[in-house]
C-alpha cells in the first residue's frame, strides 16, 4: 500500500512537472511571437500609437490637476485685487485723484506681476476657475503633447509644471524620440517603394497609350506587358527589356514629384487650419511647414486663443495630421536619396570616376 502511494505521488509530481513546463514553453513561444511582431513594420507603428496614447494618459494624469489649481489661484488672486481696490474707494474717496490713481495703480500693478507669474511659471491656462470645457491637459491635449515630443516639434504652448511631469517628459522622450525615428524612418521606405511601384505603372501605362498610337509606325514597335516592357528597333535590332523587379529598382521619381506631393500635403493642413482657426492662408501655412520641418516655434499654435481648440476630435485630427505628414516628409526623402545617388553616379561617369556598366 505504501509503495502504491508512493508510485501515485510521484506520477502526481511528474503531472505537475510537465504541466508547468508545457506552460512554460508556451510562454516562452508567445514572448518570441510578440517581440518578432514589435519589430515588424506593423508592430513598429502600433508600438509607436500605443507609446503616444501611454504618455497622453500619464501626462493627463500628473497635469490636469496642476492645471485646475492654477484657475483656482488666480481666481483667489483677482478677487483680492477686487478687495483692496474696494478698500481703498472707500479711504480714499475724499482725497485727491492723484494719490486715488496712485494707489490703485500699485495694486493693478502687483496683480499684473503676479498673473505673469501665474501665466510663465505656473501655467495658468487664461480660463476662470470655473471653466467646464476641455482643457489643455485633458486626455486629447496630452495626447497632442506626446505626440509633439516624441516627433521633436515640442511646440512650447504648453509645457510639464509639476516636478513629476519634467521627470516622466525626459524619459518618456528618451525612449519615444529613437522608436518614432524608426518608425518614421522604416513606414518612409516601405511607402517609397509602393510610391514608386504606382509611380512606374504610370509610367507603363502612358508608353502603352503611346505605342499604341504608334503602332503604324514602320521604325519601331513596342510591346507592353504587365511584367515587362519591350521596345524593339527594326533597323538596328536594338532591344532593351525591363522588368518589374529591375524596373522598381531602377525607377526613380522626379524631384518635382516630391515637391508637389509636400506643397499638396502642406495645402491641405493650410486649409483645414485656415477653416478651423480662422487664421489667414499665410498664417495657417506657415503653421504647417513650421511643424512639418519639425521647428516648431510655437508662434503661431492651434488652439491659442481661449475657445478656437474647445474640440477634442479637432486636437485628435491635428496629431494625425503631424503624424502622417512627417511620414511623407520621410517618404520624400527616401525617394529625393534614390535621385540623388543616381545623379550622383551618372555624373561620376560623365567625370570618368566611375566605371560604365557595360564595362
Amino acid at each position: 500500500m505504501m509503495h502504491e502511494s508512493g508510485e501515485q505521488q510521484q506520477g502526481g509530481h511528474g503531472s505537475c512537472y510537465d504541466s508547468c513546463y508545457d506552460c512554460r514553453k508556451k510562454c516562452c513561444w508567445f514572448l518570441k511571437k510578440l517581440v518578432v511582431f514589435c519589430f515588424s513594420q506593423i508592430g513598429i507603428v502600433c508600438l509607436v500609437v500605443a507609446y503616444a496614447f501611454l504618455g497622453a494618459a500619464i501626462f493627463e494624469t500628473l497635469e490636469e490637476p496642476k492645471e485646475e489649481l492654477n484657475r483656482v489661484v488666480v481666481g483667489d488672486l483677482r478677487n483680492k485685487s477686487v478687495k483692496k481696490l474696494w478698500k481703498l474707494n472707500k479711504e480714499l474717496f475724499l482725497y485727491e485723484q492723484k494719490n486715488w490713481e496712485l494707489a490703485v495703480q500699485e495694486v493693478l500693478l502687483n496683480f499684473q506681476k503676479e498673473i505673469y507669474v501665474a501665466v510663465t511659471e505656473k501655467g495658468w491656462d487664461g480660463r476662470v476657475e470655473d471653466y467646464t470645457g476641455v482643457s489643455d491637459w485633458s486626455f486629447t491635449g496630452a495626447l497632442l503633447y506626446s505626440v509633439t515630443v516624441i516627433t521633436t516639434i515640442g511646440y512650447g504652448n504648453i509645457t510639464p509644471k509639476t516636478t513629476m511631469g519634467r521627470l516622466v517628459t525626459i524619459l518618456y522622450a528618451f525612449i519615444g524620440i529613437p522608436l518614432t525615428m524608426i518608425c518614421l524612418a522604416n513606414v518612409g521606405h516601405v511607402l517609397s517603394i509602393s510610391f514608386k511601384l504606382l509611380y512606374r505603372r504610370l509610367i507603363c501605362s502612358k508608353k502603352k497609350k503611346e505605342s499604341s498610337s504608334a503602332s503604324s509606325d514602320s521604325s519601331s514597335k513596342y510591346l507592353v506587358t504587365n511584367q515587362q516592357v519591350i521596345k524593339t528597333e527594326t533597323e538596328d535590332s536594338e532591344m532593351v527589356v525591363i522588368t518589374e523587379d529591375e524596373g522598381v529598382k531602377e525607377t526613380h521619381v522626379p524631384v518635382y514629384v516630391c515637391l508637389l506631393l509636400v506643397i499638396a500635403y502642406i495645402l491641405l493642413g493650410t486649409a483645414l487650419f485656415s477653416l478651423w482657426e480662422s487664421w489667414d492662408p499665410l498664417t495657417a501655412g506657415y503653421f504647417c511647414f513650421i511643424t512639418l520641418s519639425t521647428i516648431g516655434f510655437g508662434d503661431v499654435v492651434p488652439g491659442h486663443s481661449l475657445e478656437s481648440w474647445a474640440s477634442p476630435a479637432k486636437r485628435i485630427t491635428c496629431a494625425l495630421y503631424l503624424l502622417f505628414g512627417l511620414t511623407l516628409i520621410s517618404m520624400c526623402f527616401s525617394l529625393l536619396v534614390d535621385e540623388v545617388q543616381d545623379k550622383t553616379r551618372r555624373f561620376g561617369r560623365w567625370i570618368g570616376l566611375l566605371k560604365r556598366e557595360g564595362n
